[in-house]
């Protein structure tokens, strides 16, 4: 019975996403070493960039009747394209779409929609998984000479020193522990002042939850601590 109703999940997907998506094309891919981290550069000619003042996000057909939602970053206005960071670090249908994709593919999207991130007047520390990089390189954008702080968990060895040859930013690559990141995450806060600052967290949902959980224990807490969670 639920893989007969995931198949009608599926197809109903499939009949509104023919009618609301648009299409975008590649332009470049970019595997980090070892492969199970991307970047794809697109073209979305019907996106509109210009107006943008919170993080967006686009929902991605990776396959028939399944998306992934991605953030654009790095964007440009002017030409309307921008960069797509996937982590295919574990298996499933964004991840194997991340390593078949290739320049010149036409590739379709639902979007861009808002989340609830933008940047802050306080001190914006960032904390999240790998799936969480393009949500934070697009806030680094939008916040401009105001620079980010804070740790984004790496599983694979090679990807820490990608991570600081690629980006140069005050945001920490920190060697993933556990499922998410939580135990390298929270270590990374213990000596940190976190007063009158603005808390973000983004990628593993249990991690997510437990991260705001403890730091709300914190004498110096945080002004906010605002979550979004992208797997479990």
């Amino acid at each position: 019975m639920l893989n007969f109703m995931n198949i009608i999940k599926r197809k109903a997907l499939s009949i509104i996403g023919n009618a609301l998506a648009k299409t975008g094309t590649v332009l470049a891919v970019r595997a980090w070493q070892p492969a199970t981290f991307f970047e794809v550069d697109v073209h979305f000619p019907n996106m509109d960039m210009s107006s943008w003042e919170k993080v967006q996000y686009i929902k991605v057909n990776v396959e028939e009747g399944v998306y992934r939602d991605y953030t654009p970053a790095g964007w440009d206005e002017d030409t309307r394209t921008c960069t797509l960071y996937v982590d295919g670090v574990h298996d499933g249908p964004g991840s194997r779409w991340a390593k078949m994709v290739q320049q010149g593919d036409e590739i379709s999207y639902i979007g861009p929609s808002r989340t609830f991130h933008r940047p802050l007047e306080g001190k914006m520390i960032v904390l999240g998984d790998m799936s969480a990089l393009g949500h934070y390189l697009a806030l680094q954008q939008l916040a401009g000479d105001r620079a980010l702080t804070g740790a984004v968990s790496v599983i694979e060895e090679g990807h820490l020193a990608s991570f600081y040859d690629y980006f140069k930013w005050e945001v920490d690559a920190v060697k993933q522990q556990d499922e998410g990141g939580f135990e390298a995450l929270l270590d990374w806060t213990k000596d940190k002042d976190l007063t009158d600052t603005e808390i973000f967290i983004v990628g593993h949902i249990p991690t997510s939850i437990q991260l705001r959980k403890e730091l709300k224990k914190r004498k110096d807490h945080p002004n906010t601590i605002r979550v979004q969670g992208f797997w479990s």
